[in-house]
């Protein structure tokens, strides 16, 4: 597996602090975003994609592996799809072979029936802009289709798998909510009970092409990974007794505290890589 860390940790700071940071850790890989306010740490409609492969070559990271796309909110605003191919091609430019994305929470006066046909034809554009450029757009568990079983399931019918994939995140599916940003602003979504997250893993377990480690306390604050209440050992250990060799890669929803965030980041990259040792023995 490639254990990468998201620069999404460090948001409030500079991206080379970020990644400085990152790499100090141990990572050799990582994930930045273009969800700026949020994440502001890539601007695909202004930044040119070569110095972001400039800094990877010069920090010494092997690989990007992934981008979070601008405006992932796909089921309610129409701006992403614009936003979604720009930022596919932004990543095809940087050699970014995945681009992350959200369903995104359905309109309160739209049925399910009609938010998926919004979804389907909007996420359709993106990833046929996607299959010409030869990079994956990779659905994570972050709207109201998405944190169901069934529901990402039946996401993954819009597109086959030579394009579309999941980047799992077993947090958002034990807590069932996720960060919404987007327009200049974020907030949390909530979207009903929970389902188990190893047993949805293991019904997309085929199609997951990139995966998010977070872990969460009781009141729901971020931790480093195996200290809070997500099953990410039981996860991260299906995926590598699977034969997964994808990116695992940290995230959080970002702080204040500089310090704690690299303590947060260092311990987490040990987990894992306890984690994919033990698979070796």
């Amino acid at each position: 597996m490639k254990i990468g860390c998201g620069t999404v940790l460090f948001r409030k700071f500079s991206l080379e602090s970020a990644l400085e940071a990152i790499k100090d850790a141990g990572f050799e890989y990582f994930e930045t975003q273009a969800v700026g306010p949020w994440c502001p740490h890539v601007n695909v409609e202004k930044d040119d994609p070569e110095n972001l492969v400039k800094l990877k070559n010069k920090l010494g990271f092997k690989e990007i592996t992934g981008l979070w796309s601008l405006n992932g909110n796909i089921s309610a605003n129409p701006a992403s799809v614009a936003s979604g191919i720009l930022s596919v091609q932004w990543a095809a430019a940087a050699g970014i072979k995945i681009v992350h994305t959200g369903d995104g929470h359905k309109p309160k006066d739209m049925s399910d029936h009609d938010a998926f046909a919004v979804l389907s034809e909007r996420l359709g554009a993106i990833l046929e802009e996607a299959k010409k450029l030869g990079v994956k757009v990779a659905i994570e568990p972050h709207g109201a289709f998405s944190l169901t079983s069934e529901g990402l399931k039946k996401i993954l019918t819009i597109g086959d798998e030579s394009v579309l994939g999941v980047n799992y995140d077993a947090c958002n599916i034990f807590r069932s909510s996720y960060v919404e940003s987007g327009n200049g602003k974020s907030g949390w979504k909530e979207a009903g009970e929970g389902e188990n997250e190893l047993e949805v893993l293991k019904g997309i377990r085929e199609r997951v092409i990139h995966c998010h480690a977070k872990d969460i306390d009781a009141a729901k604050n971020c931790v480093a990974l195996g200290e809070g209440l997500v099953n990410v050992k039981g996860c991260v250990e299906f995926l590598r007794d699977t034969g997964y060799t994808g990116a695992v890669s940290v995230e959080t929803e970002g702080g204040d505290d500089f310090e704690a965030i690299r303590l947060l980041a260092k311990k987490s990259y040990d987990y894992l890589t306890a984690i994919d040792r033990e698979g070796e023995k």
